[in-house]
């Protein structure tokens, strides 16, 4: 993640030179923005394209948090053709999800003609890129009962998470939640990228395009609980489509460097 962002600090520095040293290349003007939102903090700059269009690079960076669920392990057996569970003990599974991403995106005003609060009214489309890692899960299972060589797993959303024997019948829950790390977004509200005057204000509400979260361990998506006639655990599962299409609220300050 760090990597990430300074290599999007990087690129701002760069596209600020560039673009300061041909005032007619991109635009004839060039803005900045910070904000924060619902992506966490974010800085970008931007340049006009016409009083109708704008473009944006920008960098979104939110402090990680940690959300736990409990989970019951078990181990399967396959008895006459029907797969049947049993139980070994619970265990919290501890999800950390980091959020930095990177976003290019343009800003388009539709009444811009217009001499009144409408004219600054903007539908914006984009494409966010990130590390499909969203989370890592993470978890320790004291089993209460043995499970002798049968693998033993947990559910988690509608996944069936394989945990890893770390022996004196303890387990180890080591995996992560992956989207896609190219997002599509759309948006839309109030403000200019680059502002008529020294200073303004901008206010976006927007959906970013995950895809589906998936539960992956050692890079592979675990099975489906479905494979096995198991019902899913509605609960996490609800948290991971949450995701899956993630909403977007940016309040931002803007300025113009020239």
């Amino acid at each position: 993640m760090k990597k990430l962002i300074l290599s999007g600090l990087a690129m701002i520095l760069s596209l600020t030179s560039a673009v300061a040293q041909e005032e007619t290349g991109v635009g004839n003007h060039l803005g900045w923005g910070v904000g924060f939102g619902t992506e966490g903090f974010n800085a970008s700059i931007a340049t006009d394209m016409t009083q109708y269009a704008e473009l944006e690079f920008g960098v979104n960076w939110a402090p990680g948090f940690s959300r736990s669920e409990d989970g019951a392990a078990f181990y399967k057996t396959n008895d006459n053709g029907k797969w049947n569970k049993h139980g070994v003990g619970d265990m919290d599974i501890k999800a950390k999800v980091n959020r930095a991403t990177l976003d290019f995106k343009g800003s388009v005003y539709p009444f811009a003609a217009k001499e009144n609060f409408a004219s600054d009214l903007f539908v914006a489309v984009g494409i966010s890129f990130a590390s499909k890692e969203i989370a890592s899960l993470d978890g320790t299972l004291k089993a209460t009962k043995d499970a002798g060589d049968n693998d033993v797993d947990v559910r988690v959303g509608k996944y069936l998470l394989p945990l890893t024997k770390t022996g004196n019948g303890t387990y180890s829950a080591d995996a992560s939640a992956q989207v896609n790390s190219v997002r599509p977004y759309v948006g839309l509200g109030y403000g200019r990228l680059v502002p008529k005057n020294n200073l303004g204000f901008r206010v976006e509400l927007g959906c970013q395009f995950n895809g589906k979260v998936k539960v992956c361990k050692n890079d592979n998506e675990c099975e489906l609980l479905s494979k096995y006639g198991f019902e899913e655990d509605t609960k996490t599962q609800d948290v991971m489509d949450f995701f899956s299409i993630y909403p977007v609220l940016k309040v931002s300050l803007r300025g113009k460097f020239f």
